[in-house]
C-alpha cells in the first residue's frame, strides 16, 4: 500500500515538506544577520484545511456575494509555493532586514508545527496498523 495515494498523507506530506522548506530559509536568514543588504525572506503561508480539502476532493466553498461592491473572489495568492521578500520598517544600518528575534520565533513556531504534523502521521499510521490488526495504535 503506498500511503502517497492517500489523501489525508498526501497533504500531510506536502506539509511537512511545506514546514522544511520554511525551517531552510530561515536558516538562510539567520545565517546571513550580518550581510549587508540582505533581505529576510519566507514562505507563503500554506492553509493545511484548504490542502486537506483538496486532497479529500470536496470542493472550496465560495464566498456569497451579497451586494455589487463585493469582491468576487480573494484578493491575492494565497498559496503556499514560493519565498516572499520580507518588508520591515526597521533595518541595520547597512541594510540587511534581518531580525534574529523574528527569525527565532518563526524557527520555534515551525518546529513546533513540524512535531504536531509528525504527531498527526504517527496517529494515522497507528489507526491503519489497528484498522489491518498489525498494531495497538499507539
Amino acid at each position: 500500500m503506498d500511503l502517497a495515494n492517500l489523501p489525508l498523507f498526501s497533504a500531510i506530506s506536502r506539509k511537512m515538506n511545506w514546514l522544511t522548506a520554511r525551517q531552510n530559509l530561515l536558516a538562510q536568514n539567520v545565517a546571513n544577520v550580518d550581510t549587508p543588504q540582505y533581505k529576510a525572506v519566507d514562505l507563503r503561508p500554506l492553509d493545511f484545511r484548504s490542502e486537506l480539502a483538496q486532497a479529500q476532493g470536496q470542493p472550496q466553498l465560495q464566498l456569497a456575494s451579497t451586494s455589487p461592491g463585493h469582491l468576487a473572489t480573494p484578493v491575492g495568492d494565497l498559496s503556499g509555493d514560493g519565498a516572499t521578500e520580507k518588508e520591515k520598517f526597521e533595518r541595520d544600518i547597512n541594510g540587511n532586514t534581518v531580525s534574529v528575534e523574528d527569525e527565532m520565533m518563526k524557527v520555534t513556531e515551525t518546529t513546533s508545527d513540524y512535531q504536531l504534523i509528525t504527531s498527526l502521521y504517527k496517529k494515522q499510521i497507528g489507526l491503519l496498523k489497528q484498522a489491518i490488526g498489525k498494531g495497538t495504535g499507539s
